[in-house]
Parts: C-alpha cells; structure tokens; sequence
C-alpha cells in the first residue's frame, strides 16, 4: 500500500546512502538530483497528503518529471526533510535508475518512482 505523507517543506527524498547529498536548486523543475539523492517538490501540506510510491514500471495516466542514476547501498528511501522514513525498496548495491513519475507537472499530489538498474 502507498503511504500518503505530508511533508514538510513540501519536498520528498528519495536516498541510496545514510550520508546523503540533497540537491542545492531544482533550476525551476519539479525534481533534481545529486549522486546519491532525488528530491521532488510536491503540492502544500495545507492542499492535502501527497502519495508516493515505488514501482517496478510506469503507470498509465503520470507524467515523466525526470530520469536519475542514483548510486545506493542496497535500499532506496523514501524521506521527508526530517528524515523521517516512509517508504523503501531493496535494490542491487551500485547505480540504480529511477524514473519520477508524476500526476501534473509542478506540485503533484501523487509520485512514483519506478526502479529499474543501472
């Protein structure tokens, strides 16, 4: 089952490492990335939960937001900017790709990230 989070700062993470590197702009997208972090802004707490999910392919109906290679240690997970877990997925140790999927373009109130290997 998809958690439904609110977020604080309106922003998720996705990391592959416990010592992680979060993107410093998103240069006006509604995703951004580091070696080893995705970040995705996402609709206001006040304007409801956002559900996030993980996924082993793409959903009819979302919206490319970006295409990462992210390095991982063997788990991806999902975080608020408190670090607070929601979510996770095994993987393989090394670069994994995600695709951010969204339901619109900017502030979605659903995201997907569809795993696949590096």
């Amino acid at each position: 089952m998809s958690p439904m989070i609110e977020p604080p700062s309106s922003l998720l993470l996705v990391v592959g490492r416990e010592d992680f590197t979060p993107p410093t702009t998103f240069g006006g997208r509604a995703c951004a990335a580091t070696v080893d972090c995705i970040a995705v802004g996402v609709r206001s707490v006040a304007d409801g939960p956002t559900l996030a999910s993980f996924a082993e392919s793409a959903r009819p109906g979302l919206l490319v937001l970006g295409r990462f290679t992210v390095e991982s240690e063997g788990l991806l997970s999902l975080r608020d900017v408190h670090h607070r877990e929601h979510d996770a997925c095994g993987v393989e140790p090394g670069l994994v790709d995600v695709t951010v999927l969204g339901d619109v373009d900017a502030e979605p109130s659903e995201v997907v990230f569809v795993v696949g290997p590096g």
